[in-house]
């Protein structure tokens, strides 16, 4: 009987949609011949006006009002997406939406909103339409890809276009070139969390089809591994932490993996506001760093032995140490107050100024907020002071951070 049911009603409601629908038909019609776009004027009751008359562009729209008090209007209204009233909705004379619907608030603001209109008339078919196709699931597999590629080449994000498609579709719809290149290509700085996890279900088989060398798929995992560890954290799932880190381990060299997994560990127990284990993997994390700088140090030395002419320099290695130890230093200020865990984070500060090379101002932030907190009020604010001094001239919003934090310490306020 409840089968029954549902029938009718479907079969009702798409009489009324077509019905409405073919008034729209004949505006369509009436709008090529005419050289116009359509205005729908959308009320909630017959007697909630706004005075269109009177706006100076009304003669080069044709059009019809609804009304959500009546029943014979709610479909269309429910097919554009009318949430809140008047509204207006302007397609062009291809019948397609130019632009997401208005709530309509003042004639000024109308009249804009059908300047745009009329700028935007002649495409056939505007991302506002594909918007709503996309939202009311009525786009195939060719239309997603023009969607996506327009979206893309506005500047725009598909990153959740891309997580729906990529969680609802199957395997075989997603490993061909021209999908896997249009979600890695032209989305490669955002890669969404369900394609993450179907690129690391699927490594092998998108790096065949892709034809891909091991440094632009190391890439790509990289890309993958850092959004899943993301979601990792929110979820707070440890056994998947030791997943991702296991695969992103296996693009790096021998030497590089402890500090690879320390650093992850220590982010993940940041993020999860986990003190006591992120300082036992901040010492972990410092301790690969200081080894890792050691033997570069012997691989420079043994090298330049070896060679007739002026010594290599590792003044790279020097300063990635330097901001790493900055890293587990700032994250340890961040989250405790304990004395002995500061003095280690204030001796990973010093080691990191003295192998910096350039650019020291976050060192000498995270210095200061170390010392503040260790009740040293004077060291603080003249580390603060370096640190304000030595940011580049152009980069307004860390003079205004690190400016305010200033002002705090000055005041004796609290900073983290």
């Amino acid at each position: 009987m409840k089968k029954t049911i549902v029938l009718i009603v479907f079969i009702f409601s798409t009489a009324i949609v077509s019905a409405e629908f073919g008034e729209l038909h004949r505006l369509v019609y009436s709008a090529k011949s005419m050289d116009k776009l359509i205005l729908l004027k959308v009320f909630n009751s017959d007697n909630s006006g706004f005075p269109f008359d009177s706006i100076s562009h009304i003669d080069r729209f044709i059009g019809a009002s609804l009304y959500a008090s009546n029943p014979s209007d709610i479909a269309v209204i429910n097919e554009y997406r009318v949430e809140s009233y008047p509204s207006i909705i302007l397609l062009n004379s291809n019948g397609h939406l130019i632009l997401p619907v208005k709530k309509v608030d003042s004639i000024a603001g109308v009249e804009a909103y059908m300047e745009k209109a009329l700028r935007m008339k002649h495409e056939s078919k505007p991302l506002a339409q594909f918007d709503l196709e996309y939202l009311n699931n009525k786009m195939n597999k060719a239309s997603l890809y023009e969607y996506i590629g327009m979206r893309t080449s506005l500047g725009l994000n598909n990153s959740e276009i891309i997580d729906k498609y990529t969680a609802l579709a199957a395997p075989d719809d997603i490993l061909n070139m021209k999908t896997l290149m249009l979600f890695i290509d032209e989305n490669s700085f955002n890669i969404p969390g369900s394609f993450c996890s179907f690129m690391l279900q699927y490594q092998e088989e998108i790096r065949q089809i892709l034809k891909l060398g091991d440094e632009r798929f190391h890439r790509l995992t990289e890309k993958s591994v850092e959004h899943s560890f993301q979601e990792i954290c929110r979820n707070r799932d440890e056994p998947a932490l030791t997943y991702i880190i296991d695969i992103k381990a296996n693009t790096f060299n021998a030497g590089d993996r402890d500090i690879l997994r320390s650093e992850y560990l220590t982010r993940y127990f940041y993020i999860t506001r986990q003190p006591l284990k992120l300082v036992n993997h901040a010492r972990e994390y410092v301790n690969a760093v200081l080894q890792y700088k050691e033997h570069q140090e012997k691989d420079f030395r043994e090298r330049n032995k070896r060679l007739f002419c002026p010594p290599f320099g590792n003044s790279a290695v020097q300063a990635m140490c330097a901001s790493r130890l900055r890293d587990a230093a700032q994250y340890v200020v961040e989250m405790t107050s304990a004395k002995s865990f500061l003095n280690d984070a204030l001796s990973w500060t010093v080691m990191a100024e003295q192998m910096a090379d350039g650019d020291r101002y976050s060192i000498y932030e995270t210095h200061a907020y170390i010392v503040y907190k260790l009740g040293k009020r004077d060291e603080a604010i003249a580390n603060m002071e370096k640190a304000y001094s030595a940011i580049p001239r152009d980069d307004m919003e860390q003079k205004t951070n690190i400016g305010f934090n200033l002002i705090k310490m000055k005041r004796g306020e609290k900073v983290y």
